[in-house]
């Protein structure tokens, strides 16, 4: 088994990267030859992507939906408690399975994986 930790810094839309890293964390999730165990940590402005009620009309894709496809498949969502406070986000805010989260608990995650993707 591996343990991939994905750490996302970019903001939801104006860039593709976020939406390019749940991308491939869906693929990973979806592959059958090797069990994956996946965590993700939002930071920076990438913490957006878990505010609920995200309406996109003029974009393919939705983070937050890919953020919920995710969860439903048992990846843990976890968000910089800095950068939240720093950005007014609170767990309010935020789709249901994701939790407001600190630097100790990426800590953890970090020392944990086999692989980190940092996007």
């Amino acid at each position: 088994m591996q343990n991939i930790l994905i750490v996302a810094h970019e903001s939801p839309y104006g860039s593709e990267k976020l939406f390019n890293a749940l991308r491939i964390a869906i693929a990973l999730k979806e592959q059958e030859t090797e069990v994956i165990n996946l965590k993700i940590f939002l930071m920076s402005d990438a913490v957006y992507g878990a505010v609920k009620n995200q309406v996109t009309p003029d974009l393919s894709y939705n983070i937050q939906q890919m953020l919920d496809i995710l969860m439903a498949q048992s990846v843990p969502v976890s968000l910089c408690k800095t950068c939240t406070d720093g950005r007014g986000v609170s767990q309010e805010m935020l789709i249901e399975g994701a939790i407001i989260s600190t630097l100790g608990k990426l800590t953890q995650w970090t020392l944990d994986a086999t692989k980190i993707m940092h996007i």
